[in-house]
């Protein structure tokens, strides 16, 4: 009898990676790991990294161009490959202002993309449903999205529901901030700010359906 040959399974062939160090342990990585879920491209490759003690700006940003390099020496990187650290802005600038100087000039020279929400992730939460452009604290904000979540979590699920019908909105209210910032000559991650994030979101959800 003729003998069987063994085929080979087809082989994973990933066009990019993108590589997220978050500074939350549940609402940033929830939200990241989710739209990985939702999207389910053979040709993108979504690593969240387990979430680390250190969370300041400087340590984040090391870690992600350790992990860059770890993978660069398994050739497991290429030149179409990104790499993006979320973080707060108005806290770290308070706690420590040469950290963050040091961490954002860092991350431009080791061409890491800053995703910085001002003044907490949950403002990109926020401008899902509504427009905001003046300055406001975490409790504040919080106050705000709870009008529109209900009881909200830092570990409640919100993609794809509620939030992947009205992405596009949030993307385009955020440009708006950016560009009263710009407007207004102020630092670019001035409180309110969600700078870089839509263009992350956007570099996701434009390979739905590749």
């Amino acid at each position: 009898m003729p003998r069987k040959l063994n085929r080979r399974p087809p082989s994973r062939n990933i066009a990019q990676k993108i590589l997220i160090a978050c500074e939350g342990s549940k609402t940033e990585p929830i939200y990241f790991n989710s739209i990985r879920n939702e999207l389910r491209s053979p040709t993108l490759d979504i690593i969240v990294l387990p979430h680390q003690n250190k969370t300041d700006p400087r340590s984040i940003i090391e870690r992600l161009i350790e992990e860059r390099q770890q993978r660069k020496d398994n050739q497991q990187w290429s030149k179409e490959d990104k790499a993006w650290a979320v973080f707060d802005g108005d806290e770290h600038i308070e706690k420590s202002l040469a950290n963050w100087q040091t961490a954002i000039n860092r991350a431009k020279s080791q061409k890491i993309n800053l995703a910085i929400t001002n003044p907490c992730f949950e403002l990109w939460y926020l401008i899902h449903f509504q427009d905001h452009f003046a300055q406001i604290t975490r409790d504040r904000l919080l106050n705000l999205l709870e009008m529109h979540i209900p009881d909200y979590d830092k570990s409640m699920c919100l993609y794809p529901k509620p939030l992947k019908s009205l992405t596009e909105q949030a993307i385009q209210r955020a440009e708006k901030i950016a560009k009263q910032i710009e407007r207004n000559e102020l630092s670019e991650h001035s409180n309110p700010c969600c700078s870089g994030l839509p263009k992350l979101i956007s570099s996701l959800l434009s390979l739905e359906n590749s």
